[in-house]
């Protein structure tokens, strides 16, 4: 029993971890240069494929997760979805129309 709880709870700071890393990326994506210095841009255009998809299954990943726990506020899902709330409420606010 103990070893599927540190199981969860690994799981759990890995998508708390993916999801800030998924915000950083788009805060540095959309406030920076990154065709400024071409290894950086290189980068950039190397990891946007799999941050886009991180994009849409992070949230319903931790949305089901959440239910699973039935919505315990002790678990890390609640914040992973809520930085990923602030993630798609950023790129959804900073898109020039």
């Amino acid at each position: 029993m103990g070893k599927i709880v540190n199981f969860l709870d690994r799981q759990s700071r890995t998508v708390l971890f993916l999801s800030i890393l998924l915000l950083l990326y788009w805060l540095g994506a959309n406030l920076t240069d990154v065709y400024r210095y071409a290894i950086v841009g290189a980068i950039y255009e190397f990891v946007w494929l799999p941050f886009l998809a991180l994009l849409f299954v992070l949230p319903i990943t931790n949305l089901i997760m959440l239910i699973k726990n039935k919505f315990s506020y002790k678990k890390l899902w609640l914040y992973a979805l809520l930085i990923n709330g602030l993630t798609v409420l950023y790129i959804y606010i900073s898109v020039e129309y």
